[in-house]
């Protein structure tokens, strides 16, 4: 290879030979010193599975309230102060960097990132964890994301909370919601609208078998004070689902069909 470079360089001057010879060489070099890298970073795509969630999905907290269950959140020393997890006042999950644990007998590495998002007026921060372990098989990643959303399924209860939207649901700590006992109506009145509730939701099959949109409307009228939103408050608690406010003032058709999907199966009153 020496000779073959000194013959293609032979018609130049020394000088100009000589440094061009050293820019190829250092190039190699370069370029040779990178190849393990390269080769090891091929291998690890080869062997290792890879899960992201960020914070514009509600996974995100999930994974949050699946930490605070785990024996190795105790060991962890970098961890942040977060308020935003349910039925918490105050919670300490790891702090950004790269943290690992051992699950399902597999050792598991997270990263936790947070970056300033630059292209909003607002300058949300973005936040997002990756998780990633060895193996192929994508069983055990489902595995894994179902025992987080059991997590969250069992920590959620028939505990009802309540959502307003202002470009994204946001959820409202320090509601509590009201007692069916505290709203007083007409004889007869609740335990009809009760049954009625009750008598729709066991039906989402039949809405099913018929290929008609499972959801039901109620229209709540009266002067300012009467009761209204404190019934629906008590019904939402007394079922178990969450109540998502919006005002119609502020959305258009195709808005409102977006918020209405995005909060489907709950109770969504029309404030």
């Amino acid at each position: 290879m020496w000779q073959i470079l000194k013959s293609m360089l032979a018609g130049r001057s020394e000088f100009g030979s000589g440094g061009l010879l050293l820019m190829i060489i250092g190039g190699l070099s370069v370029w040779l010193r990178a190849v393990p890298e390269l080769i090891w970073y091929w291998i690890v795509r080869q062997t290792t599975m890879m899960v992201t969630v960020k914070d514009d999905d509600a996974a995100f907290s999930w994974v949050k309230e699946w930490f605070l269950e785990q024996r190795f959140l105790k060991r962890i020393r970098r961890v942040d102060l977060d308020t935003t997890v349910r039925n918490e006042r105050i919670a300490m999950i790891p702090a950004p960097g790269k943290h690992w644990f051992w699950y399902g007998g597999r050792p598991v590495e997270v990263w936790f990132t947070r970056n300033e998002n630059t292209h909003e007026r607002t300058g949300r921060r973005v936040e997002s964890l990756t998780f990633r372990t060895m193996g192929r098989n994508r069983d055990f990643l489902e595995r894994f994301v179902q025992d987080i959303v059991n997590c969250h399924v069992k920590r959620q209860g028939v505990q009802s909370y309540l959502y307003v939207y202002s470009d994204g649901w946001d959820y409202v700590e320090g509601y509590l919601p009201r007692g069916l006992m505290s709203v007083i109506l007409q004889r007869g009145e609740k335990e009809c609208l009760l049954e009625d509730v009750a008598q729709f939701r066991r039906s989402k099959e039949s809405y099913q078998q018929l290929g008609v949109p499972y959801h039901r409307g109620y229209l709540f009228y009266g002067q300012p004070g009467t009761g209204k939103t404190s019934l629906v408050s008590a019904l939402a608690a007394h079922f178990g689902l969450s109540i998502y406010v919006i005002n119609l003032a502020d959305f258009q058709r195709s808005r409102l069909d977006e918020c209405s999907q995005s909060g489907a199966g709950e109770l969504r009153p029309v404030v």
